[in-house]
């Protein structure tokens, strides 16, 4: 009873150990594909960085150089990693098949046990000794990975951070963007350009405290020159003098401002009215364009239309010959047949001609030799008889004869009339036959007369019919 109960404890530890080991195959060859993946995806990358920034006609060779060399450094490590790697698993596989080959070999015995113990701990601690070490060596990697991520990071953010336009710090800088504007902006523009930089920007060379606490004070005097003392106690480290020569900086920063925006608005306006004029000129070509491409498609298309007359004429034309050498074809076959018709009518006539005559000499004979027949017989038996026949008998005799002959004779001629007569019952028939109807290609269309009368009698059927219930 304790073995029927364990049998299936036994099934299902056996069962579930199964799915574990499929569980765990597939884990590792899902495990495999992503490392072939991923491997696959790295060489990719190493060819694109190498033909990016490592070619040897780029841009930036010197530059990127030293990262090559690195790289290169770093390529090697990863080989003799990778060595050094492969020893250690052959090391540990080594290790395994001996405890294999030596579970092939079981001798029970406690030194052999201890044997077995002894080889299962060295595994398992190289193992674990293996595991430890790529443990740390993945820590380490991701932390160096971390810091990189970091790095990139604020490299970017800095890249980011910097000005998108370029850079004005000096005058000749100042003066090259400005001289290449200068058919493109108007002059004041540059003058107010040249200003800023001649006189450190929009503020005057102070900065954006003293130069607020300035404005605002400015215009709570309403420009007036009292304001000036005000400041000079609200901004510190600043003189009268420094104070009037800001003043001065400000009007002209003020009227160069104002001649600027009134520069520029008349530059938008002329702009403007050039567009116009240059839409106007566009809509004038563009119309212009567009009858001439009418005009283009107008011929187009009634050259077009002609070439399509000249195809359809072509094509009836030819459509008109075919049919006209279909009728003729269709006549001469006609005519053939006919002539054909009246040959074998002919031959027919020439061969009952001929059959005729051979009848009526065959008949002939036949009366000759009946006849000769006759007189032979006649004249054996009048010789026999001689002298015993009567006159009478003879006359008897000679009527008998006659009356054969004659009853023959009426037969064939009998027959000769029966045939006259079939062979004219014959060609009655043949010049009915023969009819001589007018090509009508519709007619194929047509329903025949029998069908055409089918059809009407079943019309008149099923109107006039009268369905009843058959009884059994």
């Amino acid at each position: 009873m304790s073995d029927e109960n364990e049998l299936p404890y036994d099934i299902g530890l056996k069962s579930k150990a199964d799915t574990e080991i499929k569980s765990e195959k597939q884990k590792k060859s899902e495990l495999l594909s992503r490392i072939d993946q991923l491997q696959i995806r790295a060489t990719n990358l190493s060819k694109e960085k190498a033909v990016q920034l490592y070619h040897r006609k780029g841009q930036f060779r010197e530059e990127f150089q030293v990262f090559e060399e690195l790289d290169i450094k770093l390529e090697h490590d990863r080989k003799i990693e990778g060595q050094l790697l492969k020893q250690q698993l052959q090391k540990l596989r080594m290790q395994v098949q001996k405890f294999q080959n030596n579970l092939m070999e079981i001798k029970p015995s406690p030194a052999f046990i201890d044997k077995l113990r002894a080889a299962m701990e060295e595994i398992e601690n190289a193992l674990n000794n293996f595991k430890a070490r790529q443990r740390d060596s993945f820590e380490d990697l991701l932390k160096e990975e971390k810091v990189t991520m970091n790095e990139i990071l604020a490299i970017e953010n800095k890249i980011n951070s910097w000005p998108k336009g370029p850079i004005l710090s000096s005058d000749s800088n100042i003066g090259k963007l400005i001289t290449s504007n200068e058919t493109v902006v108007p002059k004041e523009v540059s003058i107010f350009e040249k200003f800023l930089v001649r006189n450190g920007g929009h503020r005057g060379g102070w900065d954006e405290y003293d130069h607020n606490i300035f404005l605002r004070i400015r215009k709570k005097h309403k420009a007036h020159q009292d304001f000036l003392d005000e400041a000079l106690g609200q901004i510190p480290g600043k003189s009268m003098e420094e104070m009037q020569n800001h003043e001065q900086w400000y009007n002209e920063y003020v009227k160069l401002l104002t001649n600027k925006k009134s520069a520029i608005e008349e530059w938008k306006r002329a702009k403007d009215e050039e567009k116009v004029e240059v839409t106007a000129k566009i809509d004038i070509e563009t119309k212009l364009l567009a009858e001439k491409e009418k005009a283009k498609q107008a011929i187009l298309s009634k050259k077009i239309q002609e070439e399509k007359e000249v195809r359809s004429k072509s094509l009836r034309n030819w459509k008109m010959k075919k049919e006209l050498e279909k009728a003729l074809e269709e006549d001469r076959i006609a005519k053939e047949s006919e002539e054909k018709m009246k040959q074998r009518q002919k031959q027919r006539q020439k061969q009952l001609q001929v059959k005729e005559q051979v009848r009526k000499m065959r008949e002939q004979r036949e009366v000759e030799k009946m006849e000769t027949r006759l007189r032979e017989e006649a004249l054996r038996s009048k010789n026999k008889e001689k002298q015993k026949l009567s006159e009478d008998d003879i006359a008897r005799i000679r009527d008998r004869d006659q009356r054969i002959l004659a009853t023959r004779q009426h037969r064939l001629k009998a027959k000769e009339l029966d045939e006259i007569e079939k062979m004219k019952r014959l060609n009655k028939i043949k010049s009915q036959v023969d009819i001589q109807a007018a090509r009508d290609p519709k007619r194929l269309l047509k329903l025949t007369s029998a069908l055409q009368h089918r059809q009407d009698v079943k019309e008149s059927d099923t109107s006039g019919r009268n369905f009843a219930i058959p009884h059994r």
